[in-house]
C-alpha cells in the first residue's frame, strides 16, 4: 500500500470547501484600506510565507509532503477547479483574490499511525484578497459547496464515501467556520499493490481576518480523532495573519 496516499487523500477532502460549513461568532474587523494592499507577487508571497506553518508549529513526527509549499495565482488555482477553468477564474477574479498558498504535512510513520491510531495529516491553505468583502464572498461560496460533501465524493481521489456536519469551535478571527468529516478512503494509483479501506475523521477549521482567509484540514486514522492541535494551529495562523495585515 502506498501509505503516503492516505495523507494526500485526507488533505484534499475539504479543498473545494474553501472555508468550511459550520459557523461561530467573531469580532468586527479593522485594518488598512484596500488601496494599501500590495499586489506584486514577491511581496504577496513573502506575506503569505510569514503566516504559513512550520514544522515547529506541528506535533512531532511530521514532514512536509511533496510538492512542498505552493503559491497559486487565480490562473493557476483555476486550472484544477471542478467547475472548470473559465468559471473558476471569473469567480476568483470577481472576489479580488490576489494570491493563495497551500502546503500539506504528514506523519513520518503513516503505517504505524494507521495501526495504532492518530493524526495522519495537516494541510493549510491561505488566501489574500483586495478587500474584506472579497474574502467574505469566498467563504460564502465555500459554505455552499461544502453543504453536502457526499455529492462531491468523485472530486476526491481515493475517497469512496464522505459525510460532514457543522462542528462547535471557539470563535477566532473575524469569522470562524468549522466542520467534522467522516469517511473512507481507498489508496489507489501506482504502487498500490492491494486495496485497503481506511476510515478517517477530519476536522476542517477556517478563519477570516480582514481580507485574508486561512483554513486547515487535520485528518486522523486508525480510529483516532483530531485533538487540541487543531485549535493550537488555527490560533497560530490567526495571530500571524493579524501581524501580516498590519
Amino acid at each position: 500500500m502506498r501509505t503516503w496516499l492516505i495523507a494526500l487523500a485526507l488533505a484534499v477532502v475539504a479543498v473545494p470547501a474553501v472555508v468550511g460549513v459550520g459557523c461561530g461568532g467573531g469580532g468586527d474587523e479593522e485594518g488598512p484600506s484596500a488601496t494599501s494592499v500590495p499586489v506584486d507577487r514577491p511581496t504577496l508571497e513573502a506575506m503569505l510565507r510569514s503566516v504559513a506553518l512550520t514544522l515547529d508549529d506541528l506535533p512531532s513526527g511530521f514532514v512536509l509532503e511533496e510538492p512542498g509549499e505552493v503559491f497559486t495565482d487565480n490562473e493557476e488555482a483555476a486550472e484544477t477547479d471542478p467547475e472548470g477553468k473559465q468559471a473558476a477564474l471569473a469567480r476568483l477574479d470577481g472576489w479580488g483574490r490576489l494570491l493563495g498558498y497551500n502546503a500539506t504535512y504528514m506523519t513520518n510513520d503513516p503505517l504505524g499511525t494507521f495501526i495504532s491510531g492518530g493524526t495522519a495529516s495537516v494541510s493549510v491553505s491561505l488566501s489574500i484578497f483586495q478587500t474584506s468583502e472579497g474574502a467574505v464572498a469566498g467563504m460564502e461560496w465555500g459554505r455552499e459547496v461544502a453543504a453536502n460533501p457526499s455529492q462531491s465524493v468523485s472530486l476526491f481521489p481515493g475517497v469512496i464515501s464522505i459525510e460532514g456536519e457543522p462542528m462547535s469551535f471557539a470563535s477566532i478571527g473575524d469569522e470562524t467556520l468549522a466542520a467534522r468529516f467522516t469517511g473512507t478512503l481507498r489508496p489507489e494509483g501506482e504502487g498500490a499493490e492491494f486495496e485497503v479501506d481506511v476510515d478517517f475523521i477530519a476536522h476542517l477549521v477556517a478563519i477570516r481576518r480582514g481580507r485574508a482567509t486561512a483554513h486547515i484540514i487535520v485528518g486522523a486514522i486508525g480510529g483516532a480523532t483530531p485533538g487540541q492541535e487543531v485549535e493550537d494551529i488555527i490560533r497560530t495562523l490567526d495571530e500571524r495573519l493579524g501581524q501580516a495585515l498590519q
